[in-house]
């Protein structure tokens, strides 16, 4: 027979083997959980989990949870996915033109500016807070909130009515700004060379408990380098 003392340092040495498996195994599984896949190619309810982008350059992951849809096409200039119950959504954009204001709302492009801070605190048909420093993926960045203020009587942009037009993408999607919405702008003026603005958008009236949800998924946004 064994010795007691040698018996118990043999049922010791036995479960810290077995944690070691178990922790091993659970380090395991969770990185197989959180391994990044595509957005689907349709409009589709999104499973909770880490996406990444596919056709928008600078490439980038991000994690959703419960009740968010993508909204197709991704392309290499915008992505956007949205909440499936609410009326309000989220995207990355990197933005090559944008829409010169007139009293008329008649469709001028014009190339975008390399201040798009600027471009939009002195648009005079968008209301603006004052912008603060931010940090997405470990990129520095300005956030500020916009709102539509006072436009001229009858104005239609090509967004639609009382829709203030701020940029055309490469599918010829068109980025506007309703007078009922509220939004929340990212600019981060240098993603591996590239200015990328990011935001989400609701009718203000639901923005705050909007905002909750979408700035977890921000939060979650990594830089990748494919």
């Amino acid at each position: 027979m064994y010795p007691q003392r040698l018996v118990s340092q043999a049922l010791t040495l036995g479960l810290l083997v077995t944690l070691l498996v178990l922790v091993l195994s659970a380090c395991g599984g969770g990185e197989k959980e959180a391994k990044a896949r595509p957005l689907p190619e349709d409009e589709k309810a999104l499973r909770p989990g880490t996406y990444h982008s596919e056709e928008f350059k600078p490439s980038f992951s991000f994690k959703v949870g419960e009740g968010w849809t993508n909204a197709p096409l991704e392309t290499s200039d915008q992505l956007q996915i949205r909440r499936t119950h609410e009326t309000g959504g989220l995207g990355f954009g990197v933005i090559h033109e944008v829409y010169k204001p007139s009293e008329t709302a008649s469709p001028n492009l014009t190339k975008a500016p390399k201040d798009m801070v600027g471009w939009f605190q002195h648009h005079p048909y968008l209301k603006t807070s004052k912008p603060k420093p931010v940090t997405v993926g470990g990129v520095k960045g300005e956030q500020f909130d916009v709102l539509v203020g006072n436009l001229p009587e009858d104005y239609s942009g090509v967004c639609g009515t009382e829709c203030v037009d701020i940029t055309r993408f490469s599918d010829g999607s068109i980025l506007g700004a309703p007078k009922e919405n509220k939004a929340r702008l990212i600019v981060l003026e240098d993603v591996k060379g590239k200015t990328v603005t990011m935001g989400f958008s609701s009718p203000a009236t639901e923005f705050d408990e909007f905002a909750l949800k979408a700035q977890k998924v921000f939060d979650s946004v990594k830089w990748t380098s494919s």
